[in-house]
């Protein structure tokens, strides 16, 4: 009995807490000081190899796992945060343009960027060492030098407009961010060559404050309004569902195929415990805790045809 007490003392607190959080990032004042006055998007780099993985090299090795190679494409990523690691990677495993779409534009040129780019070069021979590093690209220089292979789009998903296609639309730990999932979904299949494809990790586990927590679904247990009170001006996950991004990609006219999926254990979904929205949702789909989509255009038949294979495969 003193255990629940504690938890829930401990968790009106933070409710509280990210309650004035959020209400303070509304005041333009203190949004525009928080945007500029560290990591928004990331960490900062202290030099460790998880972190190059997480923030570089996921790009690489969840493209090349799908496709092969990168060798030639015109790739466009949403969301990287506030440094272009990804596309620095991307660039140096063969892709002919990386494309940016991110809401909020950082200073991808700073000089604690310039530090991931040059920890990027210096770890490629060793964690590619079958992949040799193009002879045009500088890490000191990246991007500004490159303008005809890095294109920065600022906006929201909604509000992406370009004429461009593109061989790869990626997104990693982003999904769960976008404010509207079928916009999110429909930017595959106007961005996408006729046989370009969509790959997507999203993370539906709790993050920031809620991941402290022995359940990890406790960020499922409050409604809506209180959500949003929360996190609107924060950017804090949108709670979407597994089974729910799978039918706004469907929607999109786009074949999924869903891979590296992480689950919760089976008694982590405590239905009682959850807000009423997520209580009847399908039991598989609130155990998800990750997932990679892999998206096509239905109508491509050359496409459907690579993207069977890889399903066999």
């Amino acid at each position: 009995m003193r255990g629940d007490h504690t938890e829930k003392r401990s968790l009106v607190l933070d409710v509280l807490t990210e309650t004035a959080k959020n209400l303070a990032m509304g005041l333009p004042p203190v949004r525009s000081w928080r945007l500029n006055s560290g990591p928004r998007a990331g960490e900062v780099f202290e030099q460790r190899d998880e972190q190059l993985e997480r923030y570089a090299f996921q790009a690489v090795r969840s493209l090349t796992g799908a496709l092969g190679s990168v060798e030639g494409l015109d790739i466009v990523e949403v969301g990287p945060g506030d440094v272009l690691t990804s596309g620095l990677s991307l660039l140096a495993a063969g892709a002919n343009s990386y494309t940016v779409i991110d809401r909020f534009i950082g200073n991808y040129q700073k000089p604690e960027a310039k530090r991931w780019y040059r920890a990027v070069h210096q770890a490629w021979p060793r964690v590619f060492p079958q992949q040799q590093w193009p002879k045009y690209l500088q890490a000191d220089a990246f991007p500004e030098r490159y303008p005809e292979r890095v294109e920065i789009l600022s906006g929201a998903v909604e509000e992406t407009a370009t004429e461009r296609k593109y061989d790869v639309l990626c997104s990693y730990q982003v999904g769960e961010h976008v404010t509207d999932i079928e916009s999110f979904a429909e930017l595959n299949a106007r961005l996408l060559k006729p046989n370009g494809i969509g790959v997507h990790r999203i993370d539906f586990s709790a993050h920031a404050i809620w991941a402290r927590y022995a359940d990890p679904l406790t960020f499922l247990r409050f409604p809506e309004w209180l959500w949003s009170l929360m996190g609107s001006n924060r950017g804090l996950p949108n709670r979407r569902r597994h089974h729910e991004f799978c039918a706004a990609f469907e929607r999109a006219g786009l074949k999924t195929n869903v891979t590296d999926l992480e689950f919760y254990p089976d008694e982590t979904v405590k239905n009682a415990r959850l807000a009423k929205r997520f209580q009847g949702m399908p039991y598989d789909s609130l155990k998800v805790g990750a997932a990679v989509f892999i998206c096509s255009l239905e109508s491509s038949k050359s496409q459907k045809g690579a993207a069977d294979g890889r399903e066999s495969g």
